[in-house]
């Protein structure tokens, strides 16, 4: 057995006795710097989707709360509350598992 047919086979809890409430994720993909050395954190960061649309989104809303004058601001700001509190169980499951 190769070290990927073990990796996909934890992921998919496909080993007997793996507990389920453990959140398993591995990266499928060779990472190749562009310009320079990344650390196996930034990788494994920069390929969580979710993470980073998270991100992305939050962006958005803080730009459209900055801009707002009054009558989008609490929408806005309802938004950006719920990506902050995604982005939080992120941390906190990230948290978790070290």
């Amino acid at each position: 057995v190769g070290k990927t047919t073990l990796l996909k086979a934890i992921a998919a809890f496909d080993i007997e006795g793996m507990p389920r409430h453990h959140r398993i994720l591995h990266v499928r993909q060779e990472v190749t710097p562009s310009g320079g050395e990344v650390s196996v954190l930034n990788a494994v960061l920069e390929a969580d989707v979710e993470r980073n649309t998270l991100l992305r989104e939050e962006k958005v809303l803080l730009k459209r709360l900055e801009g707002a004058d009054g009558g989008g601001a609490d929408a806005a700001e309802g938004s950006a509350t719920a990506v902050k509190e995604k982005l939080e169980k992120l941390k906190s499951a990230d948290t978790a598992s070290d």
